[in-house]
């Protein structure tokens, strides 16, 4: 079931120019790529968790950035990203009930703030840390390095400071909730500590 979501949610980017929307410098990013990783970051969380409708996170994480490059409109794409997965859910004969929650979860996914209030779903919550969980840690470091490859000049402590501006800055506070996201979000900042220490060492910098 959910291959075959995965791959009509990839033709629909393709078909949208979602796939590369608002990308600029960054040709080396898909966001049917990262939309397959946050699914993969969500089946890890959920993996250990009981009594949350599991399958609600899953589709809701492959369906939740399905939205861009509708009309042109980046700020309302989780409310096309709704739109299209409620459409492709009832076509599919799933139940009124479902899709309710599973757009539910889709149209609030950009809405952050919402993991630090009490009586906020944990399927959201655990949505919302998959999808930051995406692109941050090794993954970050190497975004950084192919940016900086693509710039006219490029030297290692550019990179070096690149690297300390975005992937290691956006790693200093955790805003993951639940626990195994906690302890997954300390293990990229470990990483992410010991790459820059690393690094500066090995440039004679700090």
């Amino acid at each position: 079931m959910y291959k075959f979501m995965l791959k009509f949610v990839k033709e629909k980017l393709e078909l949208t120019g979602g796939e590369e929307w608002n990308f600029g410098k960054f040709p080396f990013r898909k966001r049917s790529e990262h939309i397959w990783r946050v699914f993969l970051w969500a089946k890890r969380l959920i993996a250990e968790i009981n009594q949350i409708n599991k399958e609600a996170v899953l589709v809701a994480a492959i369906f939740h950035d399905v939205g861009y490059g509708i009309d042109g409109d980046n700020d309302n794409h989780a409310e096309n990203s709704a739109q299209i997965c409620h459409d492709y859910l009832i076509e599919n004969g799933f139940g009124v009930e479902f899709v309710d929650f599973v757009t539910y979860l889709i149209r609030n996914h950009s809405k952050k703030e919402l993991m630090s209030i009490e009586n906020t779903p944990k399927e959201l919550i655990l949505l919302m840390e998959a999808d930051l969980l995406d692109e941050t840690g090794a993954l970050s470091i190497v975004w950084d390095c192919m940016m900086e490859g693509s710039e006219q000049i490029q030297s290692f402590a550019k990179t070096y400071e690149h690297i300390k501006k975005y992937s290691f800055k956006n790693m200093e506070i955790n805003p993951m909730v639940t626990p195994k996201a906690k302890a997954l979000w300390e293990a990229k900042q470990k990483l992410m500590i010991e790459f820059i220490r690393h690094l500066s060492f090995d440039l004679g910098i700090d």
